[in-house]
């Protein structure tokens, strides 16, 4: 791999997306991902990648700060990042060669969904509920971010008044964008965001299910305001405008973040007939944990779950399962078309050879694996696993990479692939060794932390090439997983493997035990 210049880097990050929902990870789908798929073909492909945490706010901290979150402080959901912590964002931006910039979701700061027994952060940058709006902090750099257009929440459920702005200026250029929705320009801003919230039936039998279909047309959805405000922005870098030569710019989509709510085509365009379940779908959970055979028969409340919004494992359906995932199919299908449409400005506007482009999310979604939806302390391989996808001009294509690797160690590899010195505070490894020869190893294992405060579940994870070990308060979690790749039988009882599981404990131990202390915490709790 041979660098000619500094690069640019395009960031396109997801939420709560699965590897396997990308058809260069799985292409027995009927969903096709071919622009996505592109950045594999002209790049690296991760196979064996892991998210850190599988939480929204803590995976995408450690992004940020190259830091596990026990370190860097947010351990789940509404605890803001502390204001004045080092990024590598921060650090891009101190070199004064880096414009930075950020379009979508961040979240970094808490957006206004409860989250879990304890209180959440009271100030924050990204409020979605209007009646929020006057508690929103403007720090400026965010992050190290100098520009940013925000937009929080998932499907029609969005807001922020960057998001309701952009909706108000394309209503006017286009009147009738509105109208499926009923909104006049003279209409307040609660007025207007409340006609996007609440624009769906709540009648409909698959509200249940958290499928939404609803009337905000494609032109004011989400995946439209991330797309463009990035496009928008490529073109203003490639004129002059941003006043420095390189840049850093994120491209974050809410989507496929539940609620499954897909706008326009895209909500009939996959058939729940064309969906094929996962292999463990109809596993009742003899062999696994006590805990997860709790969730199975009763649905416990966790991050993603509720009581009353969506049916007890054991009782949903493969209909309604199917129509959850088709749903979702159909928001990656948009997301894959934005980025089509990202890319195709990025060679418009003669940047691409210069521009490192990476794809990933924050985590994975459990997706129907083990009859499970959404997230929670229940750590199997579809919510843990997640894609990772790097072009870098100049460097391998078309290859793929079975080497451990994960969320942390993406903020040192962009500073590396920058040419800035990586600081002694971050905590991954970078990833050129791989993307020079993507035979090389640079992790024996992964550590992934999560503290769900709906259950009072503080979990430990360590990911080696054959083994899966998670350690809960009271019980554990074994999974061999070279021979039982679907995590069907929890070996953690089994005596024959004591010595295995011993030595797994131990590196386990060792790696928490080596992490230094958090940090203070900003949010007042």
């Amino acid at each position: 791999m041979e660098i000619k210049k500094r690069l640019n880097f395009l960031f396109f990050i997801t939420d709560q997306q699965r590897f396997d929902h990308l058809s260069c990870y799985n292409n027995k789908i009927v969903l096709k991902t071919p622009n996505i798929d592109s950045i594999a073909k002209e790049g690296v492909k991760f196979t064996n990648f892991y998210c850190n945490n599988p939480i929204c706010m803590p995976n995408r901290s450690t992004i940020y700060t190259g830091q596990y979150p026990s370190v860097h402080g947010v351990t789940t959901n509404g605890r803001n990042l502390p204001q004045g912590t080092n990024t590598f964002v921060d650090i891009l931006l101190e070199s004064g060669t880096y414009y930075t910039a950020s379009f979508g979701k961040i979240h970094l700061n808490y957006f206004g969904a409860p989250s879990g027994q304890f209180k959440n952060a009271v100030e924050s940058q990204e409020f979605a509920q209007h009646r929020d709006y006057p508690k929103l902090t403007n720090y400026s750099p965010y992050f190290g971010l100098e520009e940013v257009k925000i937009v929080s929440g998932h499907g029609p459920l969005c807001g922020h008044p960057d998001y309701i702005n952009w909706v108000k200026k394309k209503i006017e250029n286009n009147p009738s964008l509105g109208k499926p929705l009923r909104i006049k320009l003279s209409n307040p801003d609660n007025l207007i965001q409340t006609k996007l919230n609440i624009s769906f039936n709540t009648s409909d039998p698959l509200v249940k299910l958290q499928v939404l279909k609803h009337k905000t047309p494609e032109e004011l959805y989400s995946t439209t305001f991330v797309k463009e405000n990035t496009i928008k922005f490529l073109e203003r870098f490639s004129n002059g405008s941003c006043s420095k030569e390189n840049f850093l710019v994120f491209c974050s989509f809410p989507d496929p973040h539940h609620p499954f709510a897909p706008p326009g085509k895209y909500f009939d365009m996959y058939k729940p007939e064309d969906i094929i379940l996962p292999k463990t779908f109809n596993d009742d959970h003899k062999n696994s944990s006590e805990f997860n055979r709790k969730h199975y028969n009763t649905l416990l409340s966790s991050e993603g779950t509720a009581k009353g919004i969506f049916p007890i494992p054991k009782d949903l359906t493969e209909e309604g399962a199917k129509n959850v995932i088709a749903a979702s199919y159909g928001m990656e299908k948009m997301v894959d078309d934005a980025v089509g449409e990202v890319l195709d400005a990025l060679n418009k506007f003669d940047l691409a050879e210069n521009t490192v482009v990476i794809y990933t999310t924050d985590h994975g979604d459990l997706g129907g694996d083990h009859r499970f939806f959404f997230k929670g302390p229940f750590l199997y391989q579809g919510l843990i696993k997640i894609p990772f996808l790097i072009k870098v001009p100049n460097g391998l294509t078309n290859e793929e990479c079975n080497s451990l690797a994960s969320s942390i160690d993406i903020p040192e590899t962009i500073l590396e692939l920058a040419g800035i010195p990586i600081p002694a505070f971050m905590q991954g490894k970078s990833l050129i060794p791989i993307l020079n020869n993507t035979k090389e190893k640079i992790n024996d294992d992964i550590l992934i932390e999560m503290n769900d405060d709906h259950n009072h579940e503080r979990t430990r994870t360590l990911i080696t090439d054959e083994w899966r070990i998670t350690l809960f308060s009271d019980h554990g979690e074994l999974y061999n997983l070279k021979n039982d790749i679907n995590e069907i039988n929890n070996v953690w009882n089994d005596k024959t493997l004591k010595d295995i599981k011993l030595d797994l404990l131990l590196k386990l131990f060792k790696k928490t035990n080596n992490l230094s202390n958090p940090v203070m915490r900003d949010c007042g709790f």
